[in-house]
Order: structure tokens, then sequence, then C-alpha cells
């Protein structure tokens, strides 16, 4: 019987064993070149996508739809758990300063950079927001990779747990504004806003409830396994309630973390067990990822389009770099932090092209969401494949803090 490209579209099992291998190979191919595994993995949904190869078609990918919010889910779990307050205590108010003036640099100057090129409004809040986050994961793998310590890195494995903690909200706030109305600035505009910040409240105080029912159940059983399937469970809950509530899943799931990691003394240990199963959901999701860059927008978008993402890239860099050099004079930081925590910030797929993700159909951003989408892309696979891990590399060895391999 001759093959036929329907069977991935027919069979769910077929399609998920496909996107699987493919990424497992490409990530391979990039390690083999030096770079991390995501531009690997989003390459591979790229080549393999409707768009080019179309071995992975829209038809096929439609049972893949609800996965984009549950490897968020996932995602901003971690990321709430790695804000324990004993940490951010030692490391005091001087933290919280870097890490709001590098994300509110990033926001600050793509949003004015954007705007001064004439890009439309809609398109520069969602991208503003995404811009302030960082990815933890290409960055954290090139610490270990060549065992660094010191101040910088203390810093930096602080920096991108907050600052993406500061996008989720960022992002949560301008997804729920009204922008047919923004540029009233009236009272149409107000009413928006104070719904916005109505819909992180409730997110914060579901994620903070669950969090707290979460660390009672955990309280019931001793095996880590039982502890495992609660967490997970819960999870699901965090993202089913806020479906239904028109909250913020990604804020829901980050304040049940956060909440977790700060009552439950062994949050850290279920963490390690919940990490081991994020390689192939981080695989799954960014060829996904990979599926949605259409080459075609770049073309029929003629030059503004190549203008906004080649803007955008260089924006959310020069935000980050600048932004964290006077945070850290600001908190009378080392001269280290000082000279090269903005180098290490450059990563930023995960959380980015996540967010970029959630723009669903009742969004008043849904008719610009490919457009957005593509430039997000564009930029992860320059920062997090080109640009970004050489100067993570080059920042740790000239702070003294990394150690050549053995």
């Amino acid at each position: 019987m001759e093959f036929s490209f329907s069977l991935l579209e027919q069979n769910v099992f077929f399609a998920a064993a496909s996107i699987l291998l493919l990424g497992f190979f490409f990530g391979r191919l990039a390690n083999k070149l030096g770079l991390p595994r995501v531009p690997g993995y989003i390459f591979a949904g790229i080549i393999f996508g409707p768009n080019l190869l179309r071995l992975l078609s829209e038809k096929a990918l439609v049972s893949f739809d609800f996965f984009p919010q549950f490897a968020l889910g996932i995602i901003a779990l971690i990321i709430g758990a790695g804000l324990n307050f004993q940490l951010i205590k030692r490391l005091g108010l001087g933290l919280i300063l870097i890490t709001l003036l590098e994300s509110l640099g990033a926001f600050v100057v793509v949003f004015f950079l954007l705007l001064f090129f004439k890009a439309p409004l809609i398109i520069i809040l969602p991208l503003a927001a995404i811009s302030a986050a960082t990815a933890p994961a290409g960055t954290i793998a090139i610490i270990r990779e060549y065992r660094a310590s010191g101040p910088l890195t203390e810093t930096i494995l602080a920096v991108v747990a907050l600052d993406d903690a500061v996008a989720i909200v960022l992002f949560g706030l301008v997804l729920t504004l009204n922008v047919e109305h923004m540029s009233n600035f009236g009272s149409t505009a107000l009413a928006s806003l104070s719904t916005s910040m109505l819909e992180i409240l409730a997110a914060t105080v579901i994620g903070i409830v669950l969090g707290g029912l979460t660390t009672l159940l955990l309280k019931t059983t001793k095996e880590i396994s039982d502890s495992f399937v609660i967490v997970l469970g819960m999870l699901l809950l965090g993202i089913g309630i806020a479906s239904v509530s028109n909250v913020s899943a990604l804020l829901t799931n980050m304040f049940l973390g956060l909440t977790l990691i700060n009552l439950y003394a062994k949050t850290e240990e279920l963490l390690v067990n919940l990490e081991r199963l994020t390689p192939p959901i981080y695989c799954i999701f960014f060829v996904l990822a990979g599926t949605h860059l259409n080459f075609n927008l770049f073309i029929t978008g003629g030059s503004l389009m190549l203008i906004w993402s080649s803007l955008f890239v260089v924006a959310r860099i020069f935000g980050k770099i600048t932004g964290a050099y006077l945070g850290a004079i600001m908190a009378n930081a080392s001269v280290t932090v000082k000279k090269y925590l903005g180098l290490t910030l450059i990563p930023q797929a995960g959380v980015a092209i996540g967010l970029s993700l959630l723009i669903g159909q009742a969004s008043g951003y849904f008719e610009y969401r490919t457009m957005i989408i593509n430039i997000v892309l564009i930029s992860i696979v320059f920062s997090d494949g080109l640009i970004g891990p050489i100067c993570t590399k080059y920042a740790l060895f000239k702070s003294g803090e990394a150690r050549a391999k053995d």
C-alpha cells in the first residue's frame, strides 16, 4: 500500500511520534553545531510544517490545540516555584530592582521604537510584553556546562525566574485591554484597565488557593509518586478553572507554584521529578511553535515585516542590557553583575513563544496573531540560536565564574 501523509492527519499517535522524533533528530543536530536544542526543535517545525514540506499539515496539528496551554502550565508552575521568598530576601530589594528595570527596559524600548516606525498599537503591546521574558533553560544549561558559580551566576538564576513572572503579568494585563478604545484615554480605556487588574487579581487568588490545597494534600502522603500525581492533577485543575473563569492560566499556575515552594518543604524534590517530564513536552511544544512560521507572510508583508522583526530583536536586546546595567548600578551590585548580567538575558524561548500562542479567537489581537507569532519566532531563532549562547558564555568567562571543560 502506498504511504500517505493522511495517516498523520487521521491518527494523533502517528503525528505525535513524528513530532517527537523529528524534534529529537533536529535537537541533536543543533547540539552538534554548538547550539541549544530549542532552535533545532523550531527548525524541525518550520521545515516539516504546513508552510514547507507539509508532513505536519494543519489538519494533523488540530489535535494538539490543547498542548500549548498544558506545556505553559508546567512552565508557569516551575517559574513560580523558583520564587522562593528566602532567596529573594537574601538577595534583597536590589534583585527586584534589577529585574524590574531589565524587564521594563525591554518593554519600553520595544514599545517606543516600534511606535516610531509606525507599527500598529495592536501589534506593539503584545510584543512589548513578550520582550520582557527571558528563557531560563538555555542560560542555565550553559551555567551547568561550565560549572559557573559566583555573584553573577546567583543573580542570573534569580532574575530569569522573576522576569518571566513580570512578563506573564504584563502580558496578562495587555491581553485583557480593549485595544480599540486605548487611544481615547477616557472612561472606556480606564474601565478596560480596571477589568484587567481584576482578572489578574482573580488569577492570583485562584493560584494561591490551589497552592494551599495542594500543600494540604501533599502532607497526607509520603510517596513521591503520589505527590507527583497530586501536583500534576492540581496543575491541570488550575488550567481548567482559569479557562472557564476567563483568567490567565499562566498566572494561576505561577501563583500555585509560588505558594507551594513557600509552604511545602519538599517542593524542590517534587520539581526534580516534574522536570524529568519536561524534555518531551518542551520538544513537542517548540516543534509545534515552529510550524507557525510562515515565510510567505514576510514576502506578502514586504519590507514592513522585516523592519518590525529586526527592530524587535535589536530593541529587546538593547532594552535588556541597558535596563540590567542601570538596575545593577541603582542596586549597588558587584562590578561583574553590572558589566555582564545583561549579556546573559538575551535568550527568550519558552514563555515568549508560549505567550504569543495564547492569543485566542476571543482576543482583540487575534487578527494579528500570526504576525506576532512570526516576529517572535524570528527573534527566538536569532536570540536563542545565534547570539544568546555566545554572549552568555562570554559573560560567564569574562566574569571569572565559569571553568573550562576538563
